[in-house]
């Protein structure tokens, strides 16, 4: 079974059917739990990063940078995902719903700060380069 895939940085999971529901100020997106550990889902999401679809081709569908973390996890237990082979009985599995948002005014301008402040210590080294030199 072809599924689509999440990649939150460089972690990848399976999807579920229709698992991002995502908008332009955010959303959720549900996917496989996996052998992760809800600790350590949470610790990837908390470090940001991309977020990218992978379509059932093994190609990138989209990628989004302008989602932060909300700070909600959820665990659903016994989600189903499919239909065993009799095409009866459901396949089950553990799913995670995170919850995403663009960030605010204060984040904005505190991640802008630490931008200047490394390019500031790249022009800084390059000018005592160049004096010594």
């Amino acid at each position: 079974m072809s599924i689509e895939k999440i990649k939150f940085g460089d972690q990848v999971f399976d999807l579920v059917a229709a698992g991002v529901n995502l908008g332009e100020s955010g959303g959720t997106i549900t996917f496989q739990k996996g052998s992760a550990s809800f600790d350590a889902i949470e610790t990837l999401l908390k470090a940001g990063g991309s977020i990218t679809q992978i379509g059932l081709s093994g190609e990138t569908d989209w990628k989004r940078s302008d989602l932060v973390y909300a700070g909600r996890l959820t665990k659903q237990t016994d989600y189903a995902i499919g239909l065993e082979d009799d095409g009866i009985t459901d396949v089950k599995t553990d799913v995670m719903i995170a919850y995403f948002r663009t960030p605010d005014l204060t984040e904005v301008v505190a991640a802008q700060a630490a931008e200047i402040k490394a390019l500031t210590a790249t022009v800084d080294t390059l000018v005592l380069s160049s004096l010594e030199g």
